[in-house]
């Protein structure tokens, strides 16, 4: 029979490392067969100012609160403009009224400015002549009479030459009472005239002042329109800084809002993966432990031998023996 020399050498770690590293990976598969709960991550909403912003975005002086003013402003710079242009036509008949009182006074027709009562003066102060020719005429015949020679031709003469008077008195009386109902028509009528001028002037005035007025009424609302615009626009203005400004702080806000919620998220997690953070540690520390090589046995023997029942039973419960003494030392680690 032939002798064999079988040597066999079993490498292992001292039993107390062996333990830790038994005992962390039951740890280890402990842990990761419980599911873990991640919290939720959570996003910050709209700040008090943000919502604040989006409220005076949509109320009268925010997005479009411009246009009520600039409605307004448009319409009094129309009715501006449509003042200005009522001017021009005040100014065309101031001009055209002031064109006629540079005429001459040249009247065709005084009859309008005669007196009325004219042919009645001539007709009492015609027979008042006549009244006092008849008692001139009674008084001469009534000297003749006396002197003895009625019907002569000396009293003959005188009748005639009463006749005559009489007659040249009538005629002076109606001249002159013509040429002074004349001159009563021409100074009457000369006043109306000059009055009618003044008149005349004094409307060309008030219409240069009333295209004046207009003028100036249009200027105002026209001005006003533009005031009007300008407010608009600086209400739009001021109003987008203000929403800009809400906005601005509002997302400060949320920004800060948002930087708690996920340094608590962070925290949540870093506590809920520290049991993992400590197995990481002591595996990296194990990862270092030394290791010791032991030669459980060496033997020259004819032939290899199969241990018996009672031998393989001894020998593992010795390594059981060792690894629990030694998980013993370090179970307050991970109980």
């Amino acid at each position: 029979m032939v002798e064999r020399t079988i040597t066999e050498q079993v490498l292992r770690e001292a039993p107390e490392i062996e333990a830790l590293k038994l005992g962390l990976i039951r740890s280890a598969k402990g842990l990761a067969d419980v599911p873990i709960p991640l919290p939720q991550q959570q996003v910050a909403g709209f700040s008090g100012l943000q919502t604040l912003a989006q409220q005076a975005a949509l109320q009268q002086g925010g997005i479009g609160g411009y246009k009520p003013l600039l409605a307004t402003g448009a319409g009094a710079l129309g009715t501006g403009l449509a003042t200005l242009g009522q001017a021009p036509p005040s100014i065309a008949a101031a001009q055209q009224a002031a064109a006629g009182t540079g005429q001459l006074f040249a009247p065709t027709d005084l009859s309008a400015y005669t007196n009325p009562f004219q042919q009645q003066v001539i007709d009492t102060t015609l027979a008042e002549i006549n009244r006092q020719g008849e008692l001139a005429r009674n008084q001469l015949a009534a000297q003749g009479v006396g002197a003895g020679a009625f019907g002569g031709n000396r009293f003959g003469g005188q009748g005639v030459e009463l006749d005559r008077n009489l007659a040249d008195s009538r005629a002076r009386a109606l001249a002159q009472l013509n040429a002074q109902n004349y001159t009563q028509a021409l100074g009457t009528a000369q006043t109306a005239f000059e009055n009618q001028q003044n008149r005349q002037q004094q409307q060309s005035q008030l219409l240069g002042g009333i295209a004046g007025l207009y003028g100036n009424l249009g200027t105002q609302q026209a001005g006003i329109g533009g005031q009007q615009l300008g407010a608009a626009q600086l209400q739009q203005t001021t109003g987008i800084k203000d929403i800009a400004g809400f906005q601005q702080l509002g997302q400060e806000q949320q920004r800060q809002q948002q930087t708690e919620l996920d340094a608590l998220r962070s925290n949540q997690q870093r506590q809920l993966y520290e049991p993992y953070s400590r197995l990481s540690f002591l595996s990296d520390i194990y990862k270092g432990a030394p290791s010791t090589q032991t030669v459980l046995g060496s033997q020259v023997a004819p032939s290899a031998q199969t241990p018996s029942a009672f031998q393989q039973v001894a020998g593992f419960g010795t390594g059981l023996l060792g690894t629990a003494a030694a998980a013993k030392q370090v179970g307050g680690l991970f109980g």
